[in-house]
């Protein structure tokens, strides 16, 4: 089994949810698909922890195909970035 790598986008807080919600891209291959995910944290949790979970999450919806919602992008097409 190969290990997928995973990036995580657009972290913020959600203070109705007292949770850290993000985007998580995992790269499997030439496969990219993006997961929304939340890790339950007080704001002020640790920053390497808070990490830790949005990723593990991020694997336990990509291997158990449990996710409702995900993003296909294509290969070989990078992500718009806005200018400022």
């Amino acid at each position: 089994m190969t290990e997928q790598a995973v990036r995580l986008e657009a972290v913020g807080y959600n203070p109705e949810w007292a949770a850290f919600v993000a985007r998580a891209e995992m790269v499997d291959g030439q496969e990219r698909l993006v997961y929304p995910v939340f890790f339950r944290a007080p704001l002020t949790a640790e920053f390497a922890r808070v990490m830790r979970g949005l990723v593990e999450r991020a694997r336990y919806l990509h291997r158990s195909g449990r996710s409702d919602l995900r993003l296909r992008r294509a290969a070989g097409h990078p992500m718009p970035t806005l200018a400022a």
